[in-house]
Formats: structure tokens, C-alpha cells, sequence
């Protein structure tokens, strides 16, 4: 072969060598294009180029290899689907001397591989050791058949031996390209060596593996099969394994006093099921899961409340300053029930905006009753197997958070936080509003029934607390079995009190610090110009930044009072502005009374008055009963017009 021009066809992944065929599929239209090119003006001959990097669309001519393989089309059939099935034949290497571009296609000057000298001894050698290495491993490997040898056998030419052994072996893409590029047979047989003795290795050590894990499984089936025969053996002799351990521990725990009869016969009849269950059975996991729950729910066990008062009283006056209503209930049912003895727990509801302790205070009230406290939120809950519970025919079944939270308390007599009541959804899942109802009815909580418990639980005498901050939000069914304690937002004097005796102590505590005291005019001010809301939250923000920036730049020995005119200084500009009373008289102007959750301020209501029908047009977002007030004050005044002395026609 002289010198000659040829289409180019790029190959990734696979490798074709000189003396072998390969079977190949085409899908894009530009391939299919250039081999119906070579078959028309070529005489079906192709260069066949390698990619380094295989995920290369479309690669630079400076990468491309400077050594390809001049192949032929045997045969080609295009098939239904599209694809077009390529049978191609590997001629020989070929030096490319240069790449073309041109619009459609690539091409290039290819010539025949200069004919290298060997020495005949050094290659006799070199194929005695292959043949030796070859025989090795296909003894050894399930990857290479033995036909092989019979494709070499009668093969006198070094170059072709190196190339059909190559095609034979399991090598990667970037490990198989080498052999294109390296020109010199004798190179070549070396490298066939290398990779055979790393292949033989690598077999080697992937047997050895393979046994050890034969070896390990055949061990394994041995341990079972003999343990099997030691269970039998045991069952015969009157011995337990670990299961019937396991069951008589079930059976001594079910036999507690503290736990009723009713859930004691339970308890053996799902004992009885868990020993005749196969240990094999997915069921055996449900069932031991089951009696556990049954057997770690505080049935009876009940903490002792403190009657003592004075010792209530105290406790909640050191957490809480102010919320007399509340703190007077409790006082009201320890009285009540250190009197008659009556069982009959409270259910209160706490309504009041945000901030103004209502969670702290449930926590405090358990803390001073002795109780333990347990807690859940039900807001944003739309599921109601959430307070109910799964069936345990469903996967992953499991108690819902009444009961769940009782096995946490270990007593029947919690005292138990229901928060953010009124912030329950509603949707396809169910109604957790409504499923609410049995925990909170006191004619009903006493036998209360879990869709996973399945047995009723007394929850009479829970203390059930509820907190919501909108009263309008709570359901009506719901509503009807609470008692209602409205907390109203705490008034500047309540504020200035918890800000001394809670909130400052608390975060010197926090800090480590002794020396920062505020005075009452500098907690007012803080108040009133740099807070607007109804609990306590961004009062202890506001503080916590001014201790900071004491911390920060003052000496921790030296004393600091934060007085009215610091507390600029610490927390910049006013935020709020207060709407003072406008003493003077002046006409069209009223001073209202507006009250929102935050607290009190003044609105200016002005009015004007124009010649027209005698309408009146009322301006700004206006609630209805802002607008029956001014028709009730327009329409007196029309009434009483002779009485004030105006002339009705105005």
C-alpha cells in the first residue's frame, strides 16, 4: 500500500486489531454516512482512530493519535429499528502523516508501518514464554477460552501472535489502546507478557477469594445446620434457647401488680401467640414489639401530688410574675381535691398571644404539683392516627402521641401540655380536632382506646393543658369541653417586674456576669419605644444585646447601671413612636380607644363635613364594628339634633 487518503471513523471503548474482526452498531447518522462514503469511493476501506478520552464529541486534531488501523467493510445490513450492523475486518497499522478537515467529514494521509528488524532468538523466546503464560491462564480463568491456542498455533508472523492474544484478553480500554500506538512487535509481545503475568495475579488472587468465601459459607451452613441439631437436642433434654428466655422474661414482667387483670390476660394470650410463632416469621417482630408497649405503659403507677399551698404558690410565683388566673385554679383544684378526693382533673386551655408564658407555665405547674410533665405540639397536624394511633395490620405500625408521651411520663397523673390547639388542619387523613374530643372529654378520657393498644386507658387523671393563642380558631366541639383562661398581654409595670426579677438575673447567670444593673426608667424605655408586643420575647432580645455590648467594651469588674439615656446608645434609634393624648380641643378631631393583642394606643378619628345628600363616606380598612359605631354615633346625633342645638339640614 503507497500513500492514500481515508475517511475516518472514530471508535470509543472498543479496539480493533489487525487480523481480527469486530461487529459493530452504528446509530448516528454521521457514522452510517462515512461508511457508505468508504463503500461507494474508498473500495470500503476505513481508518479506524481511538480516542484517549472516550466521552470526547468532538475531539481537537492536536489530540488525535498519530498511528490508526486501515480496516475493511465485510459485510453491512441496515436494520429496522435504524441501526446499521457493521461487520469490519483489522488490515494493518498505518502512520498518518496528516489530518483534513472539511465541512462534512474527517480525513487523512495515511502510510504502511515501517517494517521493523528483530532478532529471531529474542522473538522464539518471547513466544515460548507466551505460550507457557497463555496455557497458565486459561487454566486458571473463566475469561479466556482455549480456542486461542488453536488460532495461534500455525501463526509464524510475531506481529499478528501479539495482536490476536491482545483481542483475547480482559483489558480496559486505555490498558488495550497502548498496543495501536506501539509499532514494534517485539515491544509489543513484552507488553502481552506484562499484562498476562498481571492477569495470571490478579486470577490468582480473585480464586483465592472466591474460596475463602466458599469456605466461609460452607462454614456457616455447617454452624447452622449443627445448631439446628443442638436446638433439637435441647427441646429433647428439656433445655430453653434464647427465645423461651426471652419468654419467660415476658411472663414474669406481665405478672407485675401494677398491671390490671384485663391487660394480664391480654399479655398471655399475645405470649402464647409469640411462642408459637415461627422465629422466621416477619409476625414474631410485630407481636414481641406489641407486648413490649403493653408492658412498659404505667397502667396504675401514680406519682403523689403536693398539697402544700404555700409551696404551690411559691414555685409558681419564682417562674412566673403575674398570671394570677391561672396560678388561682390550680390552688383551686389541689384545695378541691385534697378536700373530697376526687380524681377529676381540669381541662384548661390557656388562650393569649405569643410570649406570654404559656408553655414555661405548664412545665412550672407540673414542677410544683410534683407531677412529671410531658408535652406534645398538634400544630400543623392533619392526620389523626397521629393522636389515635395506627392499626397494627399496617408496616411500621405504632402508638399515637397520647400514648406514646404517657410511656414516656411512667405515671398516670402527668401533667400534659397539648400546644398550639388551635392551629390543627383538617384534610383527607382525618380530622386530629375531632380525635381529640375522647382525650379531652371527661366523661370519655377514663376509657380512652388506642386503634394500636386496642385496650382502654385511663386518662382521667391527666392534667391536661392546652394553649392556643386565637380563641376563634379552636373547633367548636372542641371548645366546649375546655376551661378558657385568657392571658392578656402583660401592661409596662408587669414588664419592668419580669424584666428585674426574671429576665435580668437569668442572663447574668447566663453570662457570668454581676456587675449590670438597669433602672426602672431605662426597662420603660426599652419597652415602650423599642417593643411592641404582648409577651415578654423581644424585651429579653432587647436586653440580651444591650448585656452583650457591655460585656464587649466595659471591664467585667467595674459596676455598670444602664440608666433612660444609655439605652440609646446600646440599641440605636426608637423603633415605635407612642400616640400621646391631645389635651386640646380642636374640631373634627376625637381621640379613640384601639385595643390589639400587643396592648392599648390612641387613634385619631377625624371627620369633615361637605355639601351633599347627606351620605356618609367612611375612609381607611375599617372592621364592621368600627362602621356600626359611626352610624350609631351619626344617627344620635340626628336624633338629638334639637337637644345639641345643630341645624338638621347640615
Amino acid at each position: 500500500m503507497t500513500q492514500a487518503n481515508l475517511l475516518i471513523l472514530y471508535l470509543r471503548e472498543v479496539v480493533l486489531f489487525p487480523s481480527n474482526e469486530a461487529r459493530l452498531e452504528f446509530t448516528e447518522e454521521e457514522d452510517k454516512k462515512i461508511i457508505r462514503l468508504s463503500e461507494k469511493d474508498y473500495d470500503n476501506h476505513l481508518l479506524l482512530v481511538n480516542l484517549k478520552d472516550p466521552l470526547e464529541e468532538t475531539p481537537s486534531i492536536n489530540d488525535l493519535p498519530k498511528i490508526g488501523v486501515l480496516c475493511k467493510i465485510k459485510s453491512k445490513i441496515d436494520l429496522p429499528n435504524g441501526i446499521m450492523r457493521v461487520i469490519l475486518s483489522g488490515l494493518d497499522r498505518v502512520e498518518i502523516l496528516n489530518y483534513i478537515e472539511t465541512k462534512e467529514f474527517l480525513s487523512a494521509f495515511v502510510l504502511p508501518i515501517k517494517k521493523f528488524e528483530y532478532d529471531f532468538s529474542e522473538a522464539l523466546a518471547l513466544k515460548r514464554i507466551i505460550d507457557r503464560k497463555l496455557e497458565e491462564y486459561i487454566n486458571i480463568s473463566p475469561y479466556m477460552s482455549n480456542t486461542v491456542i488453536g488460532r495461534i498455533s500455525d501463526v509464524k508472523n510475531i506481529s499478528k501472535l501479539g495482536d490476536i492474544i491482545v483481542s483475547e484478553l480482559p483489558l480496559e480500554y486505555q490498558s488495550t489502546i497502548k498496543y495501536i500506538e506501539t509499532p514494534d512487535p517485539i515491544e509489543r509481545l513484552k507488553l502481552v507478557i506484562e499484562d498476562l503475568s498481571k492477569e495470571i495475579e490478579t486470577v490468582k488472587l480473585e480464586n483465592k477469594i472466591e474460596d475463602n468465601i466458599k469456605i466461609k459459607l460452607e462454614e456457616e451452613q455447617r454452624e447452622y445446620m449443627l445448631r439446628e441439631k443442638i436446638r433439637l437436642l435441647k427441646e429433647e433434654l428439656g433445655e430453653v434457647d434464647l427465645k423461651e428466655e426471652d419468654i419467660k422474661k415476658l411472663r414474669n414482667k406481665s405478672a407485675d401488680e401494677n398491671i390490671p387483670l384485663h391487660i394480664r390476660k391480654r399479655l398471655n394470650e399475645e405470649i402464647e401467640r409469640y411462642t408459637l410463632a415461627n422465629p422466621s416469621s416477619p409476625e414474631v417482630t410485630t407481636i414481641r414489639t406489641y407486648i413490649e408497649w403493653l408492658i412498659s405503659l404505667p397502667w396504675t403507677t401514680e406519682s403523689k401530688d403536693n398539697t402544700d399551698i404555700k409551696t404551690i404558690e411559691s414555685v409558681l410565683d419564682v417562674s412566673h410574675f403575674g398570671l394570677d388566673k391561672v396560678k388561682r385554679r390550680i390552688i383551686e383544684y389541689i384545695a378541691v381535691k385534697k378536700k373530697t378526693n376526687s380524681s377529676n382533673s381540669p381541662i384548661i386551655c390557656l388562650v393569649g398571644p405569643p410570649g406570654v408564658g404559656k408553655t414555661s407555665l405548664a412545665s412550672s405547674i407540673a414542677k410544683a404539683l410534683n407531677r412529671d410533665f410531658v408535652k406534645i405540639s398538634v400544630g400543623g397536624v392533619n392526620d389523626e392516627a397521629e393522636i389515635l394511633g395506627h392499626r397494627r395490620t399496617y408496616v411500621a405500625a405504632s402508638p399515637g402521641k397520647i400514648i406514646q408521651s404517657m410511656k414516656k411520663a411512667r405515671t398516670i397523673n402527668p401533667v400534659f401540655l397539648i400546644d398550639e390547639v388551635d392551629k390543627l388542619t383538617k384534610d383527607y387523613k382525618g380530622d386530629p380536632a375531632s380525635a381529640l374530643l375522647e382525650v379531652l372529654d371527661r366523661e370519655q378520657n377514663s376509657k380512652f382506646c388506642d386503634n394500636y393498644i386496642e385496650e382502654e386507658y385511663d386518662l382521667s387523671k391527666v392534667l391536661f393543658i392546652l394553649t392556643a393563642n386565637n380563641i376563634s380558631d379552636i373547633p367548636s366541639p372542641l371548645l366546649d369541653r375546655l376551661e378558657i383562661i385568657t392571658l392578656s398581654s402583660y401592661t409596662v409595670f408587669e414588664k419592668i417586674n419580669i424584666a428585674k426579677y426574671h429576665l435580668i438575673p437569668e442572663l447574668c447567670d447566663d453570662y457570668k456576669v454581676k456587675n449590670i444593673k438597669f433602672t426602672d426608667s431605662a426597662l420603660e424605655k426599652i419597652i415602650k419605644y423599642y417593643t411592641k408586643e404582648a409577651g415578654a420575647r423581644d424585651l429579653y432580645r432587647q436586653i440580651d444585646s444591650i448585656i452583650r455590648k457591655i460585656i464587649i467594651s466595659k471591664s467585667k469588674k467595674e459596676k455598670i447601671i444602664v440608666d433612660e439615656q444609655d439605652v440609646e446608645s446600646y440599641l440605636g434609634m426608637t423603633k415605635y413612636k407612642i400616640q400621646a393624648n391631645d389635651e386640646t380641643k380642636k374640631t373634627g378631631i376625637v381621640n379613640g380607644l384601639a385595643y390589639t393583642p400587643y396592648g392599648g394606643t390612641l387613634l385619631k378619628v377625624t371627620c369633615t363635613a361637605y355639601p351633599g345628600n347627606g351620605n356618609i363616606t367612611l375612609t381607611g380598612a375599617l372592621g364592621d364594628v368600627i362602621k356600626e359605631s359611626i352610624y350609631i354615633a351619626l344617627s344620635y346625633i340626628k336624633a338629638n339634633n334639637e337637644k345639641f342645638k345643630i341645624d338638621y339640614k347640615i
